[in-house]
């Protein structure tokens, strides 16, 4: 079976990188377009640099979702990674998460014992 990444989490990490991830380009962008409403250059300036914003946000995008697709040697990922591509989205990947943190093995920290 084929994974395929949901388009609608493909578009909300697009705009969470947009807003967040490169916020010091996105503030600038903004600010020069506020100023731009007087000064045309400002404008151009600001609205360059939320174009490139978006052109980022949109390549790291790719990059992780070519990363969720493709196949990987830990049976662990591929687990989390069919979860989160199937329909039930984050709500399966929770799931399974759930399931692997209870079946994995306890480690004592080994100061606490001393």
């Amino acid at each position: 079976m084929e994974r395929k990444y949901p388009v609608k989490y493909f578009c909300m990490f697009v705009l969470t990188n947009f807003l967040f991830h490169y916020f010091y380009l996105f503030v600038p962008g903004v600010i020069l377009c506020i100023i731009g409403i007087w000064s045309k250059p400002c404008l151009a300036a600001g609205l360059a640099i939320l174009i490139l914003d978006l052109i980022l946000s949109v390549i790291e995008q790719l990059k992780l979702r070519r990363a969720a697709v493709s196949k990987s040697d830990s049976p662990e990922f591929n687990k989390i990674m069919d979860a989160f591509c199937s329909p039930g989205g984050l709500h399966a990947t929770g799931e399974v998460l759930e399931e692997m943190l209870k079946n994995a093995p306890v480690v004592e920290d080994s100061e606490k014992n001393q």
